[in-house]
């Protein structure tokens, strides 16, 4: 088996390569960028190291987001290997039952990986995708997606400040060495980093007394802003990269099997 995975998301198109099972190339490109389809096939094959000899041998699932950036990632995937790419959607019939209300509202991306989570993890869960929002998801016992809560991200908070404000202007977002900012670039940084990591240990709290009586739910992150917030959470939990990719991975293979 031979796959690519790609994730289409606000702030970057995420890539995986899996060869026998196991996923041996990763790389980004930025969503916000122009590139033609042909650019976007060649940025493909190059960053996953995509031998010529092997391109017959790939097939490719997408899950999106942006519904323009579809599009165009689809017809460059159609350049690659001159095969129609799966594109994930709501009418799939994942292994988990939707609750969300109506069900076609939540992002595809919170689904693939609620599926990544249930096949790795278990039921119940939580999970947090640290992205351009935060993201938390909740996965019933009974393995049901009941829904969420969205908070702009960290990246979004610190440019809300500079854009809103007449005297605040961006900084580089790191953990700071007090909570008691002494000037405005530690206040901001203490109230983003050390206030959303506060943020983060509450609605945990609360998702887990309101989905998991027991106390027996793991926490389940992923993201590529945790890395801002990780050193600093002391919460069990389980950091997990690569999550969309291995939800794209089960659902290629629930498709593949089907046929």
């Amino acid at each position: 088996m031979k796959i690519i995975v790609i994730d289409i998301g606000n702030t970057s198109v995420d890539m995986g390569f899996f060869s026998s099972e196991k996923l041996t190339r990763t790389a980004k490109i930025s969503t916000k960028d122009n590139k033609s389809e042909f650019e976007i096939a060649n940025s493909i094959k190059s960053l996953l190291n995509i031998n010529e000899n092997e391109i017959h041998e790939i097939n490719i699932i997408i899950s999106s987001v942006v519904p323009n950036k579809t599009q165009v990632v689809e017809k460059a995937s159609k350049l690659i290997n001159n095969k129609n790419p799966i594109i994930v959607n709501h009418s799939f019939e994942l292994p988990i039952k939707n609750k969300y209300n109506p069900p076609e509202d939540v992002g595809i991306d919170r689904l693939v990986d609620s599926v990544a989570t249930i096949n790795l993890y278990g039921a119940p869960s939580i999970i947090l995708d640290i992205g351009t929002c935060l993201v938390f998801n909740a996965i019933s016992s009974n393995k049901e997606y009941l829904g969420g809560s969205i908070i702009p991200g960290l990246s979004m908070a610190s440019d809300s400040l500079a854009n809103s404000t007449a005297l605040l202007r961006p900084v580089e977002l790191r953990i700071p060495d007090n909570i008691i900012g002494k000037n405005s670039i530690e206040s901001i940084q203490s109230g983003i980093i050390l206030g959303y990591a506060e943020l983060i240990k509450g609605v945990f709290k609360k998702y887990s007394n309101e989905i998991s009586p027991k106390k027996d739910c793991p926490l389940i992150i992923t993201g590529g802003g945790a890395e801002l917030i990780l050193p600093i959470l002391d919460l069990n939990y389980i950091y997990n990269e690569n999550l969309s990719f291995m939800g794209l991975k089960y659902i290629y293979e629930q498709e593949n099997n089907k046929k």
